[in-house]
């Protein structure tokens, strides 16, 4: 239903959690519960009023194939809103009486943002979505509000098929397989539309689609989605791991609403029979947005991020010789600087740490967590105490700080080499471009404080000349 009743802190919740991404479960009805009158009752009853139109203006024309029979079926796309979980589109199914035009729209993204245990189970990955009916023209009315492009195509079902299909629906809208585990990519609005056709079709879609490889993966489909606000493509590109890499089939791509439509539009089906039939007639445009339309590609690198690490980087490179021979203002800079990027790296790690107890399972296996380091928790502490209190900062503190630093340094050079290796190769060049020069950086900033240590002074009788354990003393 209406996503505008999502509180604002859903976009930081999507990031934080593992995506969004950013989904088309969460871009239609985004927390839309169903609404009460439709729990726990049948279909029909559900409304409270006579069932609406079918969201169609124009009707199919003659010349074109359509269904038979009682009943009409369409696949009703939502393209691209404002919100981050607009971004993905959604859809629906629209089942109505052939002779009055009159029906239910079938919806499979909703969920009650207002359940005690909605928060956690969101953090831990374990989302309960449901499916449920709506008037089609209220559910036309929301998205022409919402300024968001609408489509219809007439599914060309047999009679027979067409009422299999309903009765699917209303079985399962009357029974606990209305709710389903959500995922992602694998399980969510989209490909519940996709799968409940492909049941009354013998898995013809499967068949389709499911050898069809492409050379696009889930993270290049969400960074085109949501590419145009780049913290957001930014913060799902870093929580994505190495799964989000992989080519996916167009099976699989079709957890996208619009891709779906257009697979399907384009896509003659092989039928078990061993022949091929279409499956969606003409597309009509029930509303044409204002807004452009959906980016056709992935957004190519950033190279601000290249240049905001480098110029972060050599500045703490720059002020190490400074820093070393304690100069309070180089000290100080330096301070900040390493501080404010150790905290985020910390803070980033742990929440890569954390998703592996989650059921996030894309967030898992994530080379990011070896540039934005958990370790980076004790540089964040120690940096500042080696700087600040500078003579009085002991040796062992600095070999320690030097010792962490050089840790992090090594993992996130090494983490880069990997990407060399086409199955660890992870989509995250901007993050690698920030934090690899930082990490290198802050190293040699250690490294400095360490070579300009004094020496401790030699005990009595060791030979060595008073003053210095190494030479002679100084003033």
């Amino acid at each position: 239903m209406r996503p505008a009743a999502v509180p604002r802190l859903a976009p930081l919740l999507l990031l934080l959690a593992g995506l969004l991404l950013p989904t088309p479960a969460l871009s239609a009805a985004a927390t839309a519960q169903v609404p009460a009158a439709t729990q726990g009752q049948a279909p029909d009853a559900a409304q409270g009023q006579a069932p609406g139109q079918v969201p169609a203006p124009d009707p199919v024309p003659d010349s074109a194939p359509r269904s038979s029979g009682e009943l009409r079926v369409f696949l009703v796309t939502m393209g691209q809103g404002d919100e981050v979980w607009e971004r993905f589109g959604h859809n629906a199914l629209v089942i109505t009486e052939a002779a009055t035009g009159q029906g239910l729209a079938w919806n499979w993204g909703l969920f009650d943002f207002g359940e005690v245990d909605f928060i956690p189970r969101f953090l831990r990955g374990d989302m309960r979505y449901q499916m449920g009916p709506q008037d089609p023209e209220q559910m036309l009315a929301e998205y022409r509000m919402q300024d968001r492009t609408v489509w219809a195509n007439e599914v060309l079902l047999s009679a027979g098929e067409a009422r299999a299909l309903q009765t699917l629906v209303r079985s399962t809208f009357d029974s606990d397989a209305r709710f389903y585990r959500y995922d992602y990519f694998r399980d969510n609005c989209s490909t519940r539309v996709r799968d409940a056709l492909d049941q009354v079709l013998n898995g013809a879609i499967a068949r389709t689609f499911s050898t069809r490889e492409t050379d696009r993966s889930y993270r290049w489909h969400c960074r085109r989605l949501v590419g145009e606000t780049r913290w957001i493509d930014l913060g799902l590109s870093y929580l994505l791991g190495l799964r989000g890499d992989r080519p996916r089939t167009e099976h699989e791509v079709m957890f996208i609403p619009m891709d779906l439509m257009t697979l399907l539009e384009e896509t003659p089906l092989r039928m078990g029979d061993g022949s091929t039939r279409r499956l969606l007639g003409p597309r009509q445009v029930l509303h044409q947005s204002s807004r452009p339309p959906t980016p056709r590609d992935a957004p190519g690198f950033d190279v601000w991020t290249l240049v905001f690490g480098l110029l972060l980087g050599g500045l703490v490179a720059g002020l190490a010789p400074a820093a070393s021979r304690r100069s309070r203002s180089a000290r100080a800079a330096a301070a900040l600087v390493g501080t404010a990027w150790s905290l985020l790296a910390a803070g980033l790690g742990w929440l890569l740490v954390f998703a592996w107890f989650t059921d996030h399972t894309f967030i898992h296996w994530n080379l990011n967590l070896l540039h934005t380091n958990p370790l980076s928790v004790a540089v964040a502490v120690l940096l500042p105490v080696a700087l600040l209190r500078g003579r009085k900062a002991g040796p062992g503190l600095l070999r320690t700080l030097a010792l962490l630093t050089g840790i992090i340094a090594a993992l996130s050079w090494g983490t880069a080499a990997l990407q060399l290796i086409p199955p660890l190769r992870q989509g995250n060049a901007e993050v690698l471009a920030l934090a690899l020069p930082l990490n290198l950086a802050l190293w040699l900033l250690a490294v400095a404080l360490v070579q300009a240590a004094p020496r401790p002074a030699a005990r009595p009788g060791s030979g060595a000349p008073a003053g210095s354990a190494t030479g002679p003393a100084r003033s």
